[in-house]
């Protein structure tokens, strides 16, 4: 029998030596004959239909059944069976792709992602419209390495293409359903129909729906549930013998509660009931993840005589709502929500001319996209949530140096709020707060001439402590009533893109092809920020005498202040501007840059190819989304990766085995990365720095018996810091902040994955398959904000039992998906890091469920 390439296989070693090793070995076994065969996978990854074996590219290619039987509804399962490949995201409206370590943690709209999605040949600008259910899905294929030739900007660390299946020249109708634990239900109607003679139509329905698998202890609303519902339609005309249209489109509804995300803070999760990552969890502010999304597109193919011409228009947008609690608790004095409101439309437009005679194959094209976007981010505050933020602050300035973590940080400002309540110093640590801003915002010593002070008496020289106990008058009742404080910051883009780009293969010997390629790319950008303080600091004062301070720390008088309110400040948090209560920037810039790759390729016998290529990518720069302050660009640089590979790809003993490998190496110049940094109050920026890269990457696959296939991965892969962009204007120093020599975010060192599947006919006909998956992933990194959080190595083993009927009308699964019910962090920190309350989420604990099919 025939065994699906699908499957992610991949192998090990790390080094030049070793890959030589394998080439010699491989090479000798290459004429082996063996009786079972691995299928052939056709790809698209250099804009030709080519054998993956064939294609001097690092590539893993999955099959839509071969998905299917791995449990993968999304790309974020996908990435566990890939690999050199990271898409841990716990809500698919904020997704972020890591491809050999280059990621893009940006969840605004300032920047674009480093990893290209394409689905059905088209760009998605946004990551929100890019994590899709991969229902009657023809293959994904993942492009490892810049891809800024063929697949253009923002594919620095690689391109992911989505390839649904087109309609075909048959009337068949297949329904697929499915029941699990947690209430999980889903269904998919796939209906194919040949209208006429040339004319085909697909039409595909899927909905998906889960509960939660965890409770909450403090409110009746659910979180990290799934509901979506798409529905795809395709028409696919043959006009001539020559000529092929196909017209696309899709339309998916999301309405479901966002990710789970739980405090880690040990005091935080007694006060409330015993929450836990891995337990229940009390929330206070209700988690929506709503999208509309749609798009449509249309391609048409021309085959002249010796040219093929293709054009691609299509239209994509969507409208999205995620709310989430930021906190990871219900505890009224950590109150902390965001939400996000995004609408965004997209047009683009692509030209390519595909050629080839005995010793030459080549690509030209030409292609232009528009995206608008408008960004709403929301941030819910209370009076009693800042007052935590302002003892965290304090707490942090008290233990500097001490060597503590920041969980354990976290948990002594805890302690520190809890201690001030019962002390009757409730508004104590927002007062100190808000009075050392007023002093270094001039602010103080505006109020004290507005209250007739004498000319001479500035601000600095009241006593502090007496002044701190002033403002707690009117400071105390506002926290203890955890006053609502709401602000809000509005983003506006209108990007434009356009490329002209050539790639061409030539035969230099019967054995030995040569690749150059280049890409031309000028990107414009609009951008705009709008955004008012919404709130006011009441400033009242207890009334009375307060001492004036000499330098020497001398008393040499006192003013008195009135009794009662006397000014209400407005001020910002969240997005406090650097000061500015009303910003309302608007800016523009452009970007350029020419990518290229050149690929050397041999061919030792017909079972072995090596290939050594160069290739570079480009992503263009964009703009802090939301703030300004001196000091701070508000644009930044384009960023761009160059890549040397050295790579072969096999097929030993009769096609029974496949063996391929690469090592790699780049260079990432100007990388962008969002930090939430900054004092007093820290902000989102967004800095450029430089990374390097090393690791390799193996995939084996075995076609032992006609009944046993047995396919394994490993991926290796080291980076580091050599360049970290100091922010001087917001107080880092090279000292305390440089991560220069330390490891990205979200990268394990190594990750490997086995899969065994054993199948065999019944005396009836029927097939029964019996699969099982493992992988193990290195500790990593788990915290852009703090590099020492560190999600420890894990593994995870999912098991499938299927039975297909003998005429195969009928088919039936039983599966599990994390056998084992291992408790697995997915990230540690986010927002809430900022007032002391760190949230993390966790994997899916054990799932398991029955699938069922007919096909009529």
């Amino acid at each position: 029998m025939m065994y699906d390439a699908n499957q992610s296989g991949k192998n090990r070693s790390f080094t030049i030596s070793s890959l030589s090793a394998a080439i010699a070995v491989t090479t000798a076994l290459s004429g082996t004959a063996s009786a079972a065969e691995i299928e052939e996978v056709v790809v698209t990854a250099q804009k030709r239909a080519e054998n993956l074996q064939d294609v001097p590219i690092a590539i893993s290619a999955f099959t839509g059944d071969s998905m299917k039987a791995m449990g993968v509804k999304n790309l974020t399962d996908l990435g566990k069976f890939t690999p050199g490949v990271e898409m841990n995201n716990d809500t698919p409206l904020q997704p972020t792709y890591s491809v050999r370590g280059i990621e893009t943690g940006d969840f605004t709209v300032g920047s674009d992602p480093a990893v290209a999605v394409y689905v059905d040949g088209v760009y998605t600008g946004r990551g929100a419209g890019a994590e899709i259910p991969l229902a009657d899905i023809e293959r994904v294929e993942v492009l490892k390495g810049p891809q800024g030739t063929l697949f253009g900007r923002n594919a620095t660390g690689g391109a992911i293409h989505i390839i649904s299946k087109k309609p075909q020249a048959d009337d068949t109708t297949e329904l697929n359903l499915t029941a699990g634990n947690y209430g999980r239900q889903s269904s998919d109607l796939l209906v194919n129909r040949q209208l006429s003679d040339n004319l085909y139509g697909r039409f595909t329905a899927s909905t998906n729906r889960r509960d939660s698998f965890a409770d909450n202890l403090a409110n009746d609303f659910e979180v990290g549930n799934v509901d979506t519902q798409t529905y795809r339609a395709s028409l696919l005309w043959e006009p001539t013998p020559d000529t092929e249209v196909l017209w696309r489109a899709e339309y998916g509804i999301m309405d479901q509660g966002s990710a789970l995300r739980t405090s880690i803070v040990p005091s935080l999760e007694a006060e409330a009931g015993g929450t836990d990552v891995f337990g229940d969890y009390a929330l206070d502010t209700p988690t929506i993840e709503d999208r509309d999304s749609w798009g449509t597109s249309v391609s048409v193919i021309h085959d002249f005589e010796n040219v093929t011409l293709t054009s691609i228009t299509a239209y994509r947008g969507f409208e999205a709502h995620l709310q989430q609690d930021e906190d990871g608790t219900a505890n009224p004095d950590y109150m902390f929500g965001s939400a996000n409101f995004d609408d965004q439309t997209q047009f683009s437009q692509e030209f390519r001319l595909n050629g080839a005679t005995d010793t030459l194959k080549w690509t030209l094209g030409a292609s232009y996209s528009r995206e608008e976007l408008e960004h709403t981010t929301d941030a819910y505050f209370t009076a009693g949530s800042l007052e935590s933020f302002a003892v965290y602050e304090g707490v942090k300035a008290a233990y500097a140096g001490a060597g503590l973590t920041t969980t354990q940080l976290e948990d002594a400002a805890y302690q520190q709020r809890q201690l001030m309540i019962a002390g009757g110093l409730e508004g104590a640590a927002v007062s100190t707060f808000i009075y050392d801003l007023m002093l270094q915002s001039g602010q103080a010593d505006a109020l004290l001439q507005a209250l007739g002070a004498p000319s001479f008496v500035t601000a600095s020289m009241l006593n502090r402590d007496q002044m701190i106990g002033q403002l707690m008058a009117g400071i105390t009742p506002w926290v203890m009533a955890d006053t609502p404080w709401n602000e809000s910051v509005l983003n506006k883009g209108d990007y434009r893109s356009a490329a002209i780009y050539g790639d061409a293969t030539w035969s230099l010997t019967d054995k030995m092809d040569l690749t150059v390629g280049a890409r031309y790319t000028a990107d414009e950008k609009d951008f705009s920020i709008v955004s008012s303080y919404q709130n006011t600091l009441p400033i009242e004062f207890v009334g009375g005498d307060v001492a004036l301070m000499g330098p020497d720390g001398s008393v040499l008088g006192a003013i008195t202040l009135p009794p009662g309110q006397v000014a209400e400040i407005p001020f910002g948090i969240a997005f406090n501007n650097n000061g500015v209560a009303n910003l309302n920037q608007k800016l523009d810039d452009s970007w350029s840059d020419l990518s290229g790759r050149v690929v050397l390729d041999y061919r030792w016998n017909d079972d072995v190819m090596t290939f050594i290529s160069l290739a570079d990518g480009f992503k263009a720069g964009g703009f802090n989304s939301f703030s300004a302050a001196p000091g701070i660009d508000p644009s930044f640089d384009q960023e761009s990766v160059t890549n040397l590979e050295i790579g072969m790809k096999s097929s030993l003993f009769d096609n029974a085995v496949r063996f391929n490998a690469s090592v790699f190496a780049y260079n990432y110049d100007n990388l962008q990365q969002l930090d939430l940094v900054g004092a007093p109050i820290p902000n989102y920026y967004l800095r450029n720095a430089d990374a390097e890269g090393r690791g390799a990457e193996f995939e084996v696959q075995w076609a032992a018996t006609d009944n046993l296939f047995i396919a394994g991965n490993y991926s290796f892969l080291d980076t580091e810091y050599t360049r970290y962009q100091i922010i001087e204007s917001i107080g880092e120093t090279e000292e305390e902040n440089s991560r220069v020599g330390q490891p990205r975010v979200g990268t394990p060192e190594n990750k490997f994955n086995l899969m065994a599947e054993y199948s065999w006919d019944l005396a009836s006909g029927a097939n029964v398959v019996l699969r099982g998956d493992y992988n193990w992933t290195d500790e990593r990194v788990g915290s852009i904000s703090d590099p020492a959080r560190v999600i420890p190595d894990y593994k995870l083993m999912n098991l499938r039992a299927g039975w297909s009927s003998a005429s195969d009308r009928y088919s039936a699964a039983l599966w599990v998906q994390n056998v084992t019910d291992e408790e697995i962090a997915g990230g540690y920190g986010g927002t809430g890091a900022a007032i002391g309350a760190s949230p993390a989420w966790r994997f899916m604990p054990r799932m398991y469920g029955a699938d069922f099919t007919v096909r009529f």
